[in-house]
C-alpha cells in the first residue's frame, strides 16, 4: 500500500510540473506574441509618422518704425538694409517716401528703383519721371517738392540704377523718394534696393513669430499629450520646455494649437475640416515658444511626437521674447 501511494504522489507532481510548464510556456508565447505584434504596430506607427516644421516671419518693430518727424529731418525715414528691397507707393496723400541708412565715409552705395505705375507719375515738370534726393549725414530731407540733396537722379526708366560715393562724412544718410503729382491719380508704386559693400544678414529685419508642424505621413494623431518640445540658444545645450495653455508662452513654454484657419505663403486656406481636433494629413500645428534668457540669438527648436518620431528647424531671430 505505502508504494502505491509513493508512486501516486510522484506522479501527481510530475503532471503538476508538466501542467506548469505548459502554461508557462503557453504564457510566454502569448506574452512573446503581444510583444513581437505591438513592435510590428509601433515599426507601421513611425513609419507611417512624417512631419515638416517651418518657421513663420514677419518683420520686426524696428524696421517699420519711423523716426520722428522733427529735426535733423523733415518727416519721418524708416531704415533700409543692404541688400533687402523694401516696397513704397508715391501717392497724392503721401507723395514723400523717405529711408535712412548707416555710412562710412569712403563707401560707395548703389540705389536701385523699380517702379509699378498705376497711373502717370510726373516730377519737376517733366511727365513719367521718378526722383530721388540723397541728404549726408549733416542735413535731412527737405519738406515740399524741392529739389534739393547731395546726389539726386530722375528717370524715366521703369528700372534705375545709381552709383554713389558717401564721401561726405559717416553717419545716418537719407534719401527720398517722391513725386510733384498735382491730382489723385499721379501716383506709383515701386521697389528699392539699396546695397553697399558690408551687407547684414536678413536676420536684422525679420523674425520668427510662430512655427507650423505639416503632418506629412499617413499617421493621424488625436492625442499630443505626450508630445515634447525642446529647444537650444546658440551653442547650449537643449532645453526641455514646458507646454501650456496659454496663448502666450511664459519663458521656456510652449503652446500648440491646431487652428480652423492659417496662413501658408500668404494665402489663407482652411486648416482642421477632416475630423476636428485630429491633427489629418496634410493639416498643420502652429507651436509657438518662448525662451528664457534670450537676447536675438539664433538657435534650434525640436519636436518629438508621442511615437517618437522627432525633427528639428532652426531659426535666426525669435520674435516677442
Amino acid at each position: 500500500m505505502g508504494p502505491s501511494i509513493a508512486a501516486l504522489i510522484v506522479i501527481s507532481v510530475l503532471l503538476t510540473a508538466v501542467i506548469v510548464m505548459f502554461r508557462a510556456t503557453q504564457i510566454g508565447s502569448t506574452l512573446m506574441a503581444n510583444a513581437t505584434r505591438a513592435n510590428a504596430v509601433r515599426v507601421a506607427d513611425v513609419a507611417n509618422t512624417s512631419f515638416e516644421i517651418t518657421s513663420v516671419s514677419t518683420t520686426t518693430d524696428w524696421y517699420e518704425q519711423a523716426e520722428p518727424v522733427n529735426p535733423p529731418n523733415g518727416y519721418g525715414c524708416k531704415p533700409i538694409v543692404s541688400g533687402i528691397e523694401r516696397t513704397g507707393e508715391v501717392t497724392a496723400a503721401d507723395p514723400y517716401q523717405c529711408y535712412w541708412f548707416d555710412g562710412n565715409d569712403g563707401e560707395s552705395a548703389t540705389i536701385k528703383v523699380t517702379r509699378i505705375f498705376q497711373g502717370e507719375l510726373f516730377n519737376r515738370g517733366a511727365s513719367n519721371k521718378i526722383s530721388l534726393d540723397l541728404f549726408d549725414p549733416s542735413s535731412g530731407p527737405t519738406l515740399g517738392n524741392t529739389a534739393s540733396g547731395s546726389y539726386y537722379f530722375d528717370s524715366y526708366a521703369s528700372v534705375h540704377e545709381k552709383n554713389f560715393l558717401l564721401n561726405r562724412g559717416s553717419g545716418k544718410y537719407r534719401f527720398k523718394i517722391w513725386s510733384i503729382g498735382q491730382s489723385s491719380t499721379d501716383h506709383g508704386a515701386y521697389h528699392v534696393l539699396f546695397t553697399k559693400g558690408s551687407n547684414p544678414p536678413l536676420v536684422s529685419v525679420g523674425c520668427v513669430e510662430y512655427f507650423q508642424i505639416t503632418n506629412a505621413g499617413l499617421k493621424a494623431f488625436s492625442d499630443l499629450t505626450d508630445m515634447d518640445v525642446m529647444a537650444s540658444i546658440g551653442t547650449t545645450t537643449m532645453t526641455l520646455l514646458t507646454e501650456t495653455s496659454s496663448a502666450t508662452p511664459a519663458p521656456n513654454e510652449w503652446s500648440v494649437t491646431l487652428p480652423a484657419t492659417t496662413t501658408v505663403d500668404g494665402i489663407v486656406i482652411n486648416n482642421d475640416v477632416y475630423e476636428k481636433g485630429i491633427l489629418n494629413t496634410g493639416e498643420l500645428l502652429e507651436l509657438r515658444v518662448k525662451l528664457a534668457g534670450y537676447a536675438s540669438e539664433s538657435g534650434t527648436v525640436t519636436v518629438v511626437f508621442p511615437n517618437g518620431v522627432n525633427s528639428t528647424k532652426t531659426f535666426d531671430l525669435l520674435c516677442n521674447n
